[in-house]
C-alpha cells in the first residue's frame, strides 16, 4: 500500500509539473498563482494584439490587488470573523426561495401575461398621481441647410399634409444621415426640448389654441428648420411616452407579483397549519 501511494505521489507531482510548463504563471501574490491559460480565458476573441496586451494587462493588475487583500483579511482576521456560514446559508435560502417564486409567477400565466389594455388601464389610473405640469409636443421636424437644392422639395412635402403623410419615405431619402430630423407621427418630446434642439421659441399659447396641424420655419445660422406641430399637451401622463408606458408595464409587472407571491403565502401557510404542519 506504501508503495502504491508513493507511486501515485510520483505521478501527480509529474502532472504538476506538466502543467507548469505548458501553462506558465504569469503572476503569483503569496500562496496564489495566476496561470495563462486563466488571463487567456477573459479575452474574447477577434481582439487586436494591442487590446488583447490592454485587456491581459488589466485582469492581472486585478488580479493581483485582489489576492492581496485577500491575504491581508485572511491574516487579520480572527476565525469567528471569518466564518460566514450563518450569511451563506441565509444567501443561498433568499436565492432558492426567489427562483421558486420567479417559476410559480411564470407558471401562472393568468397573472403573469400583461396585455397592452392592462398597461393602458393601469396607466390611467396612475394619470392623477403622476401627472407632469409640463408641455410637451408631438411634431415632425427637419433641420437641413438653407442652401440645399431640395430644401423647397422636402418643404412642400412636409407643409401638405396629404403629401406629408404619403410621401415620408421620399423624404427619409432625400435628407440621408447627415441631415437632423424627426418624422414619427407617435413620439412626444418635451416642448423646451425640443426648442433647445431647433434653436428658437415656440408660441405655446399658439401652439395650444390650434385648431389645425402648426407649419413653422425658421431660419437658424446656415440651417433652414422646418416644423409640423401636430399635437399639443399642458401636461403629460403616464402613458403618453413609450418609456413611460415601459415604467407603467413594469409597475404593473411587480404590483401584479407581488400580489400573486403573498396570496401564495398566505395559502400556504394555511394548509400547512390545517395539516399541523406548523407549530407555534
Amino acid at each position: 500500500m506504501k508503495r502504491i501511494s508513493v507511486i501515485a505521489c510520483l505521478i501527480l507531482l509529474l502532472a504538476c509539473a506538466c502543467h507548469r510548463q505548458e501553462d506558465p504563471v504569469v503572476a503569483q501574490v503569496y500562496q496564489y498563482r495566476l496561470y495563462s491559460s486563466e488571463v487567456s480565458a477573459c479575452i474574447p476573441s477577434g481582439l487586436n494584439q494591442e487590446d488583447s496586451t490592454a485587456l491581459a494587462r488589466n485582469y492581472i493588475t486585478t488580479w493581483v490587488k485582489e489576492k492581496l487583500l485577500l491575504h491581508e483579511a485572511e491574516k487579520n482576521l480572527s476565525p469567528k470573523e471569518k466564518n460566514f456560514d450563518k450569511e451563506m446559508t441565509e444567501y443561498r435560502n433568499s436565492l432558492l426561495i426567489n427562483r421558486y417564486y420567479e417559476k410559480l409567477w411564470r407558471q401562472d400565466t393568468n397573472n403573469s401575461h400583461i396585455s397592452e389594455k392592462d398597461i393602458s388601464a393601469f396607466a390611467h389610473s396612475l394619470d392623477n398621481r403622476y401627472t407632469v405640469e409640463k408641455e410637451i409636443v408631438r411634431v415632425n421636424y427637419v433641420k437641413m441647410p438653407s442652401t440645399a437644392d431640395n430644401l423647397s422639395e422636402v418643404r412642400d412635402i412636409l407643409f401638405d399634409e396629404d403629401r406629408r403623410l404619403a410621401e415620408k419615405e421620399s423624404i427619409v431619402k432625400q435628407l440621408g444621415d447627415s441631415i437632423e430630423y424627426l418624422l414619427d407621427d407617435d413620439a412626444w418630446l418635451y416642448l423646451d426640448d425640443l426648442q433647445n434642439e431647433v434653436a428658437f421659441e415656440i408660441d405655446a399659447e399658439k401652439a395650444a389654441g390650434q385648431k389645425e396641424i402648426l407649419h413653422i420655419e425658421k431660419k437658424v445660422g446656415d440651417n433652414n428648420v422646418l416644423l409640423v406641430i401636430l399635437d399639443y399637451r399642458s401636461q403629460r401622463s403616464v402613458n403618453e411616452t413609450k418609456e413611460e408606458r415601459a415604467a407603467a408595464a413594469m409597475l404593473l409587472t411587480n404590483q401584479r407579483r407581488t400580489e400573486f407571491i403573498n396570496r401564495y403565502i398566505e395559502e400556504l401557510y394555511e394548509k400547512a397549519a390545517k395539516d399541523g404542519k406548523v407549530v407555534r
